[in-house]
Parts: C-alpha cells; structure tokens; sequence
C-alpha cells in the first residue's frame, strides 16, 4: 500500500498522459493505491533488478536516481537515468523473459513498485490497460534511447555540459549519487576525457 497521495497523483498524471483523451477506467487508481508497494530508501545504491534474472517488479521513482545498466562483454554501461516520477517498466519485466539489464537505486533514491502478477490483474480487470502499459513502457525506452542519442552526437566538451545541464544535483562531485565512471559510460566517453572537458567547464564558469 502506498503512503503519499500528493505523490501518487503524479503518477497517475503519467499513466494519463499516454492516452490524454481516453480516461482512466474506474478502480485503477484505488487498486493501484492498495497494491504498489513503498521500498525501502536506498540508503545506499542498491541493485533492484538484475541481469539475468526475469525481472519481479517495475517501478515508479518517487526520488531518484535510478539507472539501468547494459552490458558489453561483461562490462557494464549506464544506459538510461531516470529522474523523478518517472516510470522504469523493462521491457523483459513486460514480457516476464530473463533480463540484459540491472537496474539499481542510487544512493537516497525512493521507488515504488508493482510485481507483474498485480498488472496481470490489471488486465483481468480492465483489458484496455494492456495496451497502455505496453505504450508506456515503450514511450519512456524511446524517450530515454534519444535522450542519449542526442547528448552523444554532441562534441565532447558539449556532451558534458549538456548532461550536467540535463541532470540536476550530479554536482558538486562528491555528493553526486553517480561515479564519474557511470557518467563517462553513458556519455560513451573515457573517463579521463569526461573529467577533462569538465574541469574546462568549471574554469569557464560553465559548471
């Protein structure tokens, strides 16, 4: 059961948005309500989803951040950062199949979350949520994939400046919840140059 109704109305605010001119059916809210549940604050980062495993839950970030990490020959890459009320509903925890990903709670980052027998039962009850959940899922991994994209495509001293600009709260860096290392992954820069650009950046007066 959830605890934060002010909370909770951005979240369903979320759900509506995907179809602003088809209405909730009547009940999800309650329903929803009764069955998220509130995790415990991640006093520390702390892994919520692992790969290789099918994920049990998707979750509603109620403060981040959350990340999810791929992985290319084992090694891991920060993949997508989600802020607050955002919703991360992998797309193995839509199809219930063994995960490529991780997904884990930064540091002081609050989630909560619905286990996939709950959305069964969503679609029981309500079969036009279906379709919803799935497009959600969908709008928020296109959303984060160009997020991205873009700051890639940008030069590296830009790529920089345009993330910290993007992502409030990674500075100073000793009270950013993501290492610099997880920074110069989804970057797809070395660290060393990720570090570089911004110490060019904070001597400008730019960070």
């Amino acid at each position: 059961m959830l605890n934060n109704r002010k909370t909770f109305a951005k979240l369903v605010d979320r759900l509506q948005a995907v179809y602003p001119n088809v209405p909730l059916p009547d009940g999800l809210d309650e329903y929803l309500w009764q069955e998220m549940k509130v995790e415990e604050l991640c006093i520390a980062e702390r892994i919520l989803e692992r790969e290789g495993a099918v994920p049990a839950k998707a979750y509603f970030v109620v403060r981040g951040p959350v990340i999810v990490e791929g992985f290319v020959n084992g090694l891991p890459f920060t993949e997508s950062i989600y802020r607050e009320n955002t919703i991360v509903g992998l797309n193995a925890f839509m199809k219930q199949e063994v995960s490529v990903q991780t997904v884990t709670g930064m540091r002081d980052s609050l989630v909560w979350s619905i286990k996939y027998d709950c959305l069964l039962e969503i679609y029981k009850r309500w079969p036009q949520m279906e379709a919803m959940a799935l497009q959600t899922a969908l709008d928020y991994l296109e959303l984060k994939r160009a997020q991205r994209s873009v700051l890639q495509a940008l030069p590296e001293e830009e790529r920089v400046f345009g993330f910290y600009t993007a992502f409030k709260g990674m500075l100073p860096v000793r009270r950013s919840p993501l290492s610099d290392s997880r920074i110069a992954t989804y970057l797809a820069m070395p660290l060393r140059h990720m570090r570089e650009c911004r110490m060019v950046l904070r001597n400008r007066g730019l960070l």
